[in-house]
């Protein structure tokens, strides 16, 4: 499924100037969707109550929240006509090396050990035949076996979803494309802390990776399957 860009006011308009966009659209990016494959995968990523909630310390509620709405409605589709959902998430590691070298201070670190922190929200409980996989990176490929279960599936084209849009899902959506899947981000099913920070990597995504769409688009195109 292949369609022309007609996005009219994108979600980017009021961060990224005309004059950066004109540059972009001249050597031709943005300028056309890349489309859906043959076989599609929902990727649910990181929505833990450690990124979904405010309680925890890198958690954002008023974004988190909304997201998991729309990931529902996408789940609710993908789980009717058969398309296959992965969800990734991390756990805390008391080794250092093994935690990663993520940019936290010691403060923080301590009040992410909390289990719950890396719990899938209720509202997106994986089935017991949806893989959970364990990250301690910001995509959901790196050091998992995600690659080896989209090809078992003969997926060719993944839809990214979950938080935090300019980290873990940027950085899924990047590896996904360097793997060669089609990519599509439904922007109103992806949050971050930061609204410019989601803006601008929902825009470097849509230029160069895959296409950014809203949930009902995605919908709507997934029902034509």
């Amino acid at each position: 499924m292949r369609m022309q860009n007609n996005i009219q006011h994108s979600i980017w308009d009021d961060v990224i100037p005309k004059d950066e966009l004109e540059i972009l659209n001249a050597g031709g990016m943005g300028m056309n969707f890349s489309g859906f494959g043959k076989k599609c995968a929902l990727l649910v990523v990181d929505m833990s109550y450690g990124f979904v909630d405010s309680a925890y310390p890198l958690g954002a509620s008023e974004v988190g929240w909304p997201a998991v709405q729309r990931i529902q409605e996408l789940l609710g589709v993908a789980r009717k006509i058969d398309v296959p959902v992965f969800y990734s998430t991390s756990e805390w590691r008391d080794n250092k090396v093994e935690r990663g070298l993520w940019k936290r201070t010691p403060e923080v670190d301590k009040r992410l050990q909390h289990p719950k922190t890396y719990e899938i929200v209720d509202e997106l409980k994986p089935l017991p035949n949806e893989p959970v996989l364990v990250k301690f990176a910001p995509s959901a490929f790196h050091g998992t076996n995600l690659v080896n279960m989209l090809v078992q599936n003969q997926v060719d084209t993944v839809i990214v979803t979950g938080m935090v849009t300019s980290g873990c899902v940027n950085g899924t959506a990047v590896d996904a494309f360097s793997f060669g899947f089609k990519v599509i981000v439904p922007h109103d099913a992806v949050a971050d802390r930061s609204p410019t920070c989601h803006k601008v990597a929902l825009f470097n995504i849509h230029m160069k990776y895959g296409d950014v769409m809203s949930t009902k688009e995605v919908k709507q195109a997934l029902l034509k399957y």
